[in-house]
């Protein structure tokens, strides 16, 4: 799976939201909820991620090998807690270079807009 094929903005949000989960993981090993409560904390609540979208990105991502899950007690499946994988901190380089470049782009024409409505005449 490679979200980096398509731009549209559907897929931006889920290539950003990639990133947010895969940069979590690599710092600790959590669940579903507790990485939808580090997004927000860590977006300053920019990014409050539905759980109708995040857990099936958490299982495609899984599918694919960028994450491994175990349920926290097999018997219950309460929560079930998500690792980063060798093949998801590659991943992560690549996604970083994709965000990066694209909040580059979006700084560069924010500029020109601000400098255009807010510059003294």
């Amino acid at each position: 799976m490679s979200f980096l094929k398509n731009k549209d903005s559907k897929t931006w949000i889920k290539i950003l939201t990639a990133l947010l989960i895969l940069k979590i993981l690599k710092r600790k090993s959590t669940y579903g909820n507790q990485i939808a409560e580090e997004i927000k904390k860590n977006t300053q609540e920019t990014i409050e991620p539905n759980p109708n979208f995040l857990y099936p990105l958490l299982r495609e991502m899984e599918a694919v090998g960028y994450l491994e899950g175990y349920w926290e007690n097999p018997n219950t499946r309460g929560k079930k807690i998500y690792t980063i994988t060798e093949s998801g901190c590659n991943y992560l380089q690549d996604l970083k270079k994709v965000v990066h470049t694209k909040f580059l782009e979006i700084e560069r024409r924010q500029k020109a807009i601000s400098k255009f409505l807010f510059e003294e005449e």
